[in-house]
């Protein structure tokens, strides 16, 4: 990434951003506790299904590339534009994103359950925000939905100055990603047309529960295929994390938690190292809250590349493949959003991510409390699991709780462990001069579509 500042108090922390923004024109016309408790969880797994999909579309239409992205951030913006949908419109979002709410109240109140968590949060902050074509109105529902559910603000934009338009759009995403994505928004896709942009923005900024330590990197090969490879800074731990061998995928699988939040890496490794085609294909039909259920504590000798790599893919062929064509031409209803009656229709869906990967954690509390250990000491002495992410991998951070709902009678429980996958991604290609020892600048890949 060009010129990027980080304010000291990040410099080599490890970083994940993104930010996605909905664009709109104008076209010619053409019991309770126990119920919010398990609507929250049928939502998280609707989440979690919309994320595997989408991150199967975008590895098939980016081969041979690394891929970051948020599914959430993206899911967010197409559902803060499904409060302003209607008809088959709405139907076909919702059946879209796999979404089993009946109405835009219902949906909006899943989202703000989980937007709620994170609003104080120094670790993960999500922002939302809409611009709307100066002289035109949202619609009341549709105001209040959005700033009270999806804590988004309104600001009014002339779409027709559309230097001026990008820039004041850009400078409020830098502004909630710490500077590290710029130029989101394009001048020429904005005009007088443009009627409404809704954006998305999420910058995590997590420190491991179990920090590698800086002493142990050390240059080691990275295989691109059976034989070819290049050096790359890996990193090196020794300690206890949720560990899971999966034959049916071909593959193993690590979890890696970070300090003080209930946010982990789930590192996903192929058995061969040309199997992440394979994968991600397998990917398809398994649910991650199945996989990471059948994970154990284990010590484990880990071995991770420090990495970086950005993003940026116009989403409209991929959203199409996974059913939401509608809104995106002149049969699409957004008649719930604003006050004129003029049509409405997406024009694009951008997105931005970056992610950085390193050993940073804090100096001073590496025993934080999170390192499960089973009671029987026998398992002290089992031999440690070998972990070396020395090939493309597959990687997902994401938010992990336990949902409680009251008892049908005085002995039972239901227990559900929700995953909200907040990034995918895969690495597979390393830039050999970028990568050279420790300190270098290690492993850049920018990958960049016309949009």
């Amino acid at each position: 990434m060009k010129n990027v500042n980080f304010e000291n108090r990040y410099i080599n922390l490890p970083a994940l951003l993104s930010v996605a923004v909905l664009l709109l024109i104008s076209v010619s016309p053409s019991t309770q506790r126990r119920s919010k408790n398990m609507a929250n969880v049928e939502f998280s797994q609707s989440l979690e299904v919309f994320g595997v999909k989408l991150f199967t579309e975008v590895a098939k239409a980016n081969a041979k590339k690394n891929v970051v992205f948020s599914p959430f951030s993206i899911q967010t913006c197409i559902a803060m534009a499904r409060m302003g949908a209607a008809g088959d419109t709405a139907i076909e979002m919702d059946k879209g994103m796999g979404l089993t709410v009946q109405n835009e109240e219902s949906l909006a109140n899943n989202y703000h359950n989980i937007l709620t968590q994170y609003e104080n949060s120094n670790i993960l902050k999500i922002a939302n925000k809409i611009y709307v074509m100066k002289n035109y109105e949202v619609k009341e529902k549709f105001n209040e939905l959005l700033t009270k559910k999806f804590f988004s603000t309104v600001d009014s934009i002339d779409f027709g100055q559309n230097v001026q338009a990008a820039k004041t759009i850009n400078t409020w995403v830098e502004s909630k990603t710490n500077n590290l994505i710029k130029d989101l928004v394009s001048p020429n896709v904005l005009n007088d047309d443009t009627r409404l942009v809704l954006v998305n923005a999420i910058h995590f900024k997590g420190e491991w529960a179990h920090p590698f330590p800086e002493y142990a990197t050390k240059e080691k090969d990275f295989y691109l295929d059976e034989t070819n490879s290049v050096k790359v800074p890996m990193m090196h731990i020794s300690e206890r994390f949720r560990y899971g061998e999966f034959p049916e995928l071909d593959a193993k699988a690590l979890e890696m938690p970070y300090k003080n939040s209930d946010l982990s890496m789930l590192i996903i490794l192929p058995n061969s190292r040309t199997g992440l085609v394979d994968l991600e294909e397998k990917l398809k039909s398994v649910s991650l809250h199945d996989l990471t259920s059948k994970m154990s504590s284990y010590k484990v000798n880990v071995d991770m590349p420090k990495f970086k790599a950005e993003f940026e893919m116009e989403l409209s062929d991929v959203l199409k493949s996974l059913g939401m064509a509608r809104m995106f031409s002149a049969a699409a209803d957004f008649s719930n959003m604003l006050k004129s009656p003029e049509g409405l229709q997406v024009s694009k869906v951008i997105h931005k991510a970056f992610i950085e990967v390193n050993e940073k954690g804090t100096e001073a509390a590496a025993a934080t409390g999170m390192s499960i250990r089973k009671k029987r000491c026998i398992v002290d002495f089992d031999e440690p699991k070998e972990f070396s992410v020395d090939h493309p991998f597959i990687y997902q951070l994401h938010h992990k709780t336990t949902v409680t709902s009251p008892p049908f009678s005085p002995t039972s429980t239901d227990e559900a462990t929700t995953i909200l996958p907040l990034f995918m991604g895969s690495h597979q290609v390393v830039v050999a001069d970028a990568v050279t020892t420790p300190t270098a600048d290690s492993s850049t890949n920018r990958i960049s579509d016309e949009l």
